[in-house]
């Protein structure tokens, strides 16, 4: 026997909602998941015939997020009796209509591809997701069914460049129902949520506006260390890379991932066409794997990167600097490495970024969404102790590329304040 359901009123319309794609985005605390999970388990008692996979980008994240969000929810529908849980393999089985639910990550590929009879998905974080993921999953499922077949995607709307928003709210998609949310239509929330949500708002509207309000993209250009970046003017479809010029590779040595981008100069033209990242990664693997993606390049390269690099690491081979060994393992000469004796200081960079940024030649490709991304949030404040600028660099993960971005500038466009003529 359920309990009486308590549902949000802003989803109640869609508990009976058919579209193949719900997107649930919005704010934090709206209760996207919750109405999720609670969806799913109503269709699991309800219905016959149903295996749901939900599913996290990363296998590591499942037992404290989606797993724990359904336990939750058949816990407070009261139907606990009904289900029997297995925390070992993260699937929930009703004992009543034999229906199955599994959590999974999708790096867990292997698994994925074993289970058989899929007839609903839920996609937690879909932010964290490649276009090609939900391509890829929504062949899954094919033919006649029992009943309906459903994706929810719940997330946060962290990125204006996102696949997401390209494809389900750029244009009108009859296979697609979107509803907006935030912590205001959640009437479930305690006061005191509520007041640490709104308190965001006085430290940092960019994330107040993204994370509260469940805005796309809607950002105070004052508070942005790039704010002369421009979808429209620096974001470009495709770039097929010119196999008579060299590639430049900016190295960022992070503890994880480590992080590199990959651009061409073609005179006073730039264009960033790939981005690297190796989670639990090094710069020997880093290196390695920069070889083998473009091995007809690797002896026609240019490296820059973090100033920091130059110094001696005990974690590099033979106590060596980071630039070292790149230059050995990708081949290289001293004159191939450009890289500064310190980097700039952050308010000077702000400067020459944006200055380059309204005035040079300077694209990213599509394709390098977490560059855009970092390139879009990145904020700034003031270090009350030093006085000297801060760079925001984290919403909910590191902003990884965005000095991957500031180096190759750095390095292509060093005296462009004061020569910017040689640059026209």
């Amino acid at each position: 026997m359920i309990k009486e359901v308590e549902v949000n009123d802003a989803y109640i319309p869609l508990l009976n909602n058919q579209s193949r794609f719900l997107v649930l985005y919005g704010g934090g605390g709206s209760g996207k998941s919750v109405f999720a999970a609670q969806k799913i388990i109503l269709r699991i008692v309800g219905e016959n015939h149903h295996k749901f996979l939900c599913l996290r980008k990363i296998g590591e994240t499942v037992k404290d997020s989606i797993f724990a969000e359904l336990q939750s929810a058949i816990d407070e529908l009261g139907l606990t009796d009904e289900f029997r849980v297995n925390k070992t393999d993260r699937t929930f089985t009703h004992l009543n209509t034999k229906n199955l639910i599994l959590c999974k990550g999708l790096d867990e590929p292997q698994k994925i591809k074993s289970i058989k009879g899929i007839t609903g998905m839920w996609l937690e974080e879909a932010t964290d997701f490649e276009e090609n993921d939900l391509d890829q999953l929504d062949i899954r499922i094919r033919g006649e069914k029992l009943n309906y077949v459903q994706y929810i995607l719940s997330f946060n709307p962290i990125d204006e460049n996102h696949w997401l928003k390209r494809r389900f709210f750029d244009k009108q998609d009859a296979y697609s129902t979107v509803c907006h949310t935030t912590y205001m239509d959640n009437f479930f929330l305690s006061d005191e949520d509520r007041q640490r949500l709104e308190s965001l708002k006085e430290r940092n509207e960019l994330f107040y506006n993204v994370y509260c309000l469940g805005r796309w993209g809607i950002v105070v250009k004052s508070d942005k260390f790039m704010y002369a970046f421009s979808n429209e003017k620096h974001v470009i479809d495709f770039y097929e890379p010119n196999k008579y010029l060299p590639i430049l590779v900016s190295y960022d040595f992070n503890v994880s991932p480590m992080t590199a981008i990959i651009g061409q100069q073609n005179g006073d033209s730039v264009v960033i066409f790939d981005e690297i990242g190796i989670d639990n990664s090094s710069t020997e693997e880093l290196s390695e794997v920069i070889k083998a993606k473009y091995i007809g390049w690797f002896l026609n390269m240019t490296i820059t990167g973090d100033a920091t690099g130059r110094n001696r690491e005990k974690a590099t081979r033979g106590n060596i600097n980071q630039y070292t060994v790149i230059k050995d393992i990708l081949s290289l000469n001293d004159r191939d490495i450009l890289v500064p004796s310190k980097n700039s200081a952050l308010g000077d960079s702000r400067v020459l970024c944006n200055s380059v940024l309204i005035h040079a030649d300077i694209k990213i490709t599509r394709n390098c969404e977490k560059t855009i991304s970092d390139v879009v949030y990145a904020a700034v404040k003031i270090n009350p102790m030093t006085k000297k600028l801060d760079v925001i660099k984290t919403m909910e993960e590191g902003r990884h590329f965005f000095d991957n971005f500031r180096y190759i500038i750095h390095c292509v466009f060093p005296d462009f304040i004061s020569n910017g003529k040689k640059y026209r």
